[in-house]
């Protein structure tokens, strides 16, 4: 059997949606004649723990794991944070009044860690790559971004080996709405080369959608060519029949989100929303629960909890992958937010295919772009418009007499051993 080396700084014991993609892949290549080895690393600072991931890992797989030295530890300590989701902060104080050490600790973020907080594990992971190719006798390398530094990863041991090498993009680079939105002119610079680098280095690029590819090659023209593929993500039906949905009020329309907030503006429009039905029709706002589960910043949770409707919203923190799809599963609708902002019309995001996977309606309040085309495509639930309020409103009091109900039969393509299937014939078609 060929084997691949995968490089992934999100990878068990790391949570969140960000591991999904890669984990998948590990579960499912064996059945297509590829054997995974992954490079992760060692001593991570992630945001979110889930052990119960590891799960879906083949207990033969191997794992190597590189040292990497994190400064958001730092970031948290200037500015006295003890929540371990700085970046959920980080991302919200973009557009936010900041503090002089949270200014002054995005500066330092945005001119020197390029192309993001992880490339002090660049060298341990290069030194460990080395290694782990000439001693398991890889055929293929397989990098996965964000962050970006696993790409600088890949195509250094590209170089070192000759090896062809894979770049995928779970998120478009410059500019996207994780990364930082302004840099001095010098980082700017070194960033645009590294994405420029990886991109005519790459003997095949991945993007989870087509509007991911099309910001990336917005900038960079010259790499338009045969090497680019769009992949999607997908939803593991293993991860869903088995589990068994928590109990819930039969007397309420539950509206549950999974997953991380790092946007202060559509949240607010639903409570806005949610207040002009209110002022007409109390009883109507009554029968719902807008249940939030992840991550989300403690001043934007108390804006909502300080709402009018703030009665209605419940919160829970992240927790374990089988907890989150028993939620999913007990719900009435599944809530997608994307925020209305240049470059967001390319996201689509993995939750959205945990919820197909669900089978539950969804209300996407998001922009016209490739998440509400795929709803709308599939007959999956409601697009509405994110910045508009009286919409939102609107389409609330109409579930209540009249439930969307989901008319797809078209899931199976979304599905990761499918996927995983599609992606082996990618790395075939490179190993000839």
């Amino acid at each position: 059997m060929r084997k691949v080396l995968i490089i992934a700084y999100y990878f068990p014991p790391s949570g969140g949606s960000g591991v999904q993609r890669v984990l998948k892949f590990v579960k499912y290549l064996r059945d297509y004649g590829w054997e995974p080895v992954v490079l992760t690393a060692s001593n991570a600072d992630y945001p979110v723990l889930d052990t119960s991931l590891a799960e879906d890992i083949p207990s033969d797989v191997k794992i190597y794991r590189a040292r990497i030295i994190e400064p958001y530890a730092i970031y948290r300590k200037l500015t006295k944070q003890s929540d371990r989701s700085v970046d959920v902060l980080i991302f919200s104080q973009q557009h936010t009044k900041q503090s002089i050490a949270q200014r002054f600790s995005e500066s330092i973020r945005a001119a020197l860690f390029v192309p993001d907080a992880r490339i002090c594990w660049l060298p341990f992971a290069i030194r460990m790559g080395k290694k782990i190719i000439t001693r398991e006798k890889i055929d293929l390398i397989f990098s996965s971004a964000p962050p970006y530094t696993t790409h600088l990863i890949g195509l250094g041991l590209q170089h070192y080996s000759g090896l062809p090498w894979i770049a995928d993009f779970r998120d478009s680079w410059i500019g996207w709405f994780t990364t930082p939105q302004r840099r001095p002119y010098f980082s700017r610079a070194l960033e645009r080369k590294m994405e420029q680098r990886v991109l005519k280095k790459a003997d095949k690029i991945i993007a989870v959608t087509k509007g991911v590819k099309d910001d990336l090659v917005s900038r960079h023209q010259e790499c338009l060519d045969s090497r680019w593929n769009v992949l999607c993500n997908g939803f593991d039906p293993d991860d869903i029949e088995p589990i068994e949905p928590v109990q819930r009020p039969n007397d309420k329309i539950i509206v549950t989100y999974t997953g991380t907030i790092v946007s202060h503006h559509i949240p607010l429009v639903l409570t806005k929303a949610l207040e002009l039905l209110y002022d007409t029709e109390p009883e109507v706002v009554g029968k719902f629960i807008f249940r939030f589960i992840g991550r989300m910043g403690d001043p934007l949770k108390q804006q909502i909890k300080d709402s009018r409707v703030g009665q209605i919203f419940e919160f829970k923190p992240y927790m374990p992958h089988t907890r989150s799809i028993a939620h999913l599963k007990s719900t009435d609708y599944c809530l997608l937010i994307i925020d209305d902002v240049p470059g967001n019309s390319a996201i689509l995001t993995g939750k959205l295919f945990e919820y197909i996977g669900v089978g539950k309606p969804i209300l996407a309040l998001v922009p016209q772009g490739n998440a509400a085309e795929l709803i709308e495509d599939l007959n999956l639930g409601k697009v509405i418009n994110p910045q508009n309020a009286i919409e939102i409103s609107q389409v609330l009091r109409s579930i209540v007499s009249h439930p969307i109900v989901v008319k797809s039969d078209k899931q199976y393509q979304y599905s990761r051993k499918f996927q995983t299937k599609v992606l082996a014939g990618y790395f075939d078609s490179l190993a000839k």
